[in-house]
């Protein structure tokens, strides 16, 4: 696991012996929480092959793509609908996310694309007693936004020395929907301003469409399942 996932994770479970005992004012129905941070996307990928046995069928040998991970700006609005239950919409500046070929195709930069990735999540908030420290989790669903693919010169020149006469490649990404799971915490600073810690893991599978001089040569399922982590800080409107 990434060691951005361990110091959220961290974090959120850290011992109660360093928690202030001053009460935490507990959330109220209508209350409305602002979270914003810095975001960490680590995916968990595997796909089927780009060029390979699986894929054009025209070298020998396993293949496939990995995703980088990238690191941007994520933000949140929890609205609670009671003292314990709130719901969430998890939001983010655009990530963007290199890919490359692994197996037989190792090291290959393949392209790049942009992502959003928009989570609405019912949250439970539970009573954890006195103090400063307050965690929840969520479940929900996901929506993956994929867009401004482009593909790597050296995808192109790839295909080229297999197949001859290609003079240019392109990238898509098909949208995702799935489950996202989260786990966070608060840590109380001031009346209404909190420290934030809080981990996801979604599932995003997606279809890569490969085109080469404008026409699909291939179709890759990629499943990118990342987690994402990310630490900031959280206000509380009343």
């Amino acid at each position: 696991m990434n060691h951005l996932v361990k110091i959220a994770v961290g974090a959120t479970f850290a011992t109660t012996l360093s928690i202030s005992s001053t009460a935490l004012e507990a959330h109220q129905q209508g209350d409305l929480i602002f979270r914003a941070g810095i975001a960490r996307v680590m995916p968990n990928d595997d796909s089927d092959g780009v060029i390979g046995s699986n894929g054009l069928g025209l070298v020998a040998g396993e293949d496939g793509v990995s995703v980088d991970g990238a690191t941007g700006v994520g933000f949140s609005g929890t609205w609670m609908m009671t003292e314990r239950w709130g719901l969430d919409l998890l939001a983010a500046l655009p990530f963007t996310h290199d890919i490359r070929g692994n197996g037989a195709i190792e090291g290959l930069d393949i392209g790049e694309t942009k992502h959003l990735p928009p989570t609405l999540s019912l949250q439970y908030y539970p009573d954890f007693g006195s103090g400063r420290f307050q965690p929840y989790v969520g479940l929900g669903i996901n929506y993956t936004l994929f867009f401004e693919e482009d593909t790597d010169s050296e995808l192109t020149g790839a295909l080229n020395s297999i197949l001859g006469g290609v003079t240019s490649t392109e990238l898509e990404l098909e949208d995702s929907v799935g489950l996202a799971a989260q786990l966070g915490a608060d840590w109380q600073l001031t009346e209404k301003l909190s420290f934030n810690a809080s981990v996801w893991y979604m599932d995003i599978d997606t279809e890569a469409s490969v085109k080469v001089n404008g026409a699909t040569a291939v179709k890759v399922d990629v499943e990118i399942d990342p987690w994402v982590a990310m630490l900031g800080v959280a206000y509380r409107f009343r």
